[in-house]
């Protein structure tokens, strides 16, 4: 049976906050307003929505275009983004993921978007989030994606708490070597959502790291007051990241030089709560 294409839902909106918290090598860390969109797409045929002054797939003073996202670089819509994503995640982790798929991701604002990571959450069709895909963005114009699902609690949402891990196998910071491990833990209970990143190396704390905020259905004059708060969000994001590399450096951490990318696109560990 030929399934129809996944197609956009809504959209929902959030202004929240960014934590950056290292205790080795060198304390330092910041917090700074954010904001972030939460796409759901589902396989149910329908006119196209509209979504105020956010632009899907299409130029636009705020978007969010499929290009920017996925396996290689390609020039398809999310409609066949999604088949491709979701065919790799359902083989991967043998759920049937029959449900919506979220995308919680940055937007592009005024041409310009840097995601250091985006999540996809995968649901079944009682509507249980079961496996999450962490779409990692270094700054060197490398990709890697963290897969997230724990096989051995079927029915169990992953996004409500549950403590996950990864092999951390993808340079990121040249202030931490490409060792250690990862753990992920996300709280998306009614309009809150949170993604929490710990990160530790010899079992001890290295970084901390979260994306928080109340997501809501955005009115018009919200996504207005969105684009003059945030219009240079891109731009503050890049400034703050190389900003922290110069009093790292300044403090005298260590410099890790940039590894191959991992062979494997896909990191995927199946989990125990």
């Amino acid at each position: 049976m030929h399934l129809p294409l996944f197609e956009l839902q809504h959209v929902k909106l959030a202004w929240g906050l960014v934590k950056h918290r290292r205790s080795k090598p060198k304390a330092n860390g910041f917090t700074t307003g954010a904001c972030f969109v939460k796409l759901r797409f589902e396989r149910k045929p329908g006119p196209a929505k509209a979504n105020g002054l956010l632009a899907i797939d299409q130029k636009g003073l705020l978007a969010v275009q499929a290009r920017h996202y996925g396996f290689e670089p390609h020039a398809m819509p999310f409609a066949q983004l999604l088949e491709q994503l979701h065919k790799k995640v359902q083989t991967l982790t043998g759920e049937v993921l029959d449900g919506a798929v979220d995308l919680h991701t940055f937007p592009k604002v005024l041409g310009y978007v840097f995601n250091p990571v985006s999540f996809w959450y995968f649901h079944n069709h009682h509507g249980t989030c079961r496996a999450i895909l962490c779409e990692v963005n270094n700054t060197f114009g490398e990709r890697h994606f963290y897969l997230l699902n724990d096989e051995l609690k079927r029915d169990v949402p992953i996004d409500h708490g549950m403590l996950l891990h990864a092999t951390k196998v993808f340079h990121v910071s040249p202030f931490f070597p490409v060792s250690g491990r990862y753990e992920f833990r996300f709280a998306n209970v009614g309009p809150r959502t949170v993604a929490r990143i710990n990160y530790f190396e010899d079992q001890t704390l290295q970084l901390s790291t979260s994306v928080s905020g109340e997501l809501s259905h955005p009115s018009a004059g919200l996504w207005g007051r969105t684009l003059v708060k945030y219009g240079w969000f891109t731009l503050a994001v890049i400034i703050k990241i190389h900003w922290q590399a110069v009093k790292l450096l300044f403090k005298g951490a260590k410099f890790h030089r940039k590894p191959a990318p991992p062979s494997q696109l896909i990191s995927h560990t199946e989990q125990e709560a």
